[in-house]
């Protein structure tokens, strides 16, 4: 993937994550009956985060390196 659409998935992702912490989560009924439903998991969201951060470091750092130039000279 080239850094754009990992740039693009990352914005989602983050996107998604605000969302999920604004409540994405919520409960039905009362006390020993009461049930609890989560329409996404922050932790998966999270760990997705993190990896796309982590591939977009090892791209930059590769465009990044500098380009070694070798002149050969023949004997």
């Amino acid at each position: 993937m080239t850094r754009e659409q990992l740039q693009a998935r990352l914005d989602a992702y983050l996107a998604a994550e605000t969302k999920i912490l604004q409540a994405q989560d919520y409960t039905i009924g009362q006390g020993s009956t009461a049930r609890r439903l989560t329409r996404a998991d922050l932790a998966e969201v999270r760990s997705a985060i993190s990896d796309l951060r982590s591939q977009i470091a090892q791209l930059d750092n590769v465009t990044q390196r500098a380009r070694r130039v070798v002149y050969l000279r023949p004997f």
